[in-house]
């Protein structure tokens, strides 16, 4: 390990710290996130909580070299580039409000998404033929049709309303390189009605010319017509052919990334950089 002062390392990053331990018998390392270094202790956040260092028991320290974001290679070498929305672009509950109301419900590990996603006003919409505000009707009804207290699922209503997704701010950025450097970028979301709307209201706005939003195609992933309508579609924006191998395809969910390659898109199954 190469030997680097305490006081030199940058808190926020990842760092190893090799470490005196059981009155300086023996040494070990800790990985993780540096909190805090003052003159009187390190504070890295590791896998199983908060480990306190004494700067005298240090042995050697250095920042974790930083992996590259195959994801965001895997983009850059693209000639058109495609990206799902929720979990990718944005994510959902980040504060933990829903998770909070979800454990009073009693609910699942699955939590309200999985009620919710199993609704037929969920298939409905994400094809066109429904509307967010009847999809979470039908989840108030469902949950009061579980047995769940009123004030409790108004309460988890109201927090599901007021949660429109906080922006994954490394694939924003992503997003934002691409298209300035000219590389033709979409988003792919088996979404609602409201998603433009939601996206201004998060601060994304400017990705609303983007948007292959199935509830406009009538058909959702991962059916094989949701992919071909999203392909015309492309081509239709960008008024030239596009072949499939040219289409770089990025998504949480596997099943989703599968039949964008049983498509002919090349696809990638989306992580977060370490």
């Amino acid at each position: 390990m190469g030997e680097a002062h305490p006081g030199s390392l940058r808190v926020g990053v990842r760092v190893v710290v090799r470490h005196l331990i059981e009155g300086g018998e023996r040494a070990t390392d800790t990985v993780g996130e540096l909190l805090t270094s003052t003159p009187d202790e390190l504070v890295v956040r590791g896998r199983h909580g908060d480990v306190r260092i004494l700067p005298a028991d240090v042995v050697a320290a250095k920042p974790v070299p930083q992996r590259p974001w195959r994801v965001a290679a895997f983009l850059r070498r693209a000639e058109v580039a495609v990206l799902d929305l929720d979990g990718v672009v944005r994510e959902f509950d980040v504060g933990g409000a829903r998770t909070r109301v979800e454990r009073e419900l009693g609910l699942g590990p699955s939590g309200l998404m999985g009620i919710a996603s199993e609704l037929p006003e969920a298939q409905a919409m994400v094809r066109g033929r429904s509307t967010y505000a009847a999809w979470v009707a039908a989840l108030r009804t469902r949950l009061l049709d579980l047995g769940h207290p009123p004030p409790l699922v108004d309460l988890a209503i109201e927090r599901w309303h007021a949660d429109r997704g906080t922006p994954v701010r490394c694939t924003v950025d992503l997003v934002d390189e691409l298209t300035a450097a000219g590389t033709p970028t979409f988003v792919f979301t088996n979404g609602t009605d409201q998603v433009p709307a939601e996206l201004g209201q998060i601060g994304l706005g400017h990705l609303v010319p983007l948007l292959l939003n199935t509830h406009d195609l009538g058909v959702a992933k991962p059916e094989p017509e949701a992919y071909a309508a999203a392909h015309a579609e492309i081509e239709r924006r960008l008024g030239r052919p596009v072949g499939r191998a040219e289409v770089a395809f990025t998504d949480d969910r596997a099943d989703h990334v599968d039949a964008a390659r049983e498509f002919g898109w090349r696809g990638q199954l989306f992580t977060l950089p370490r």
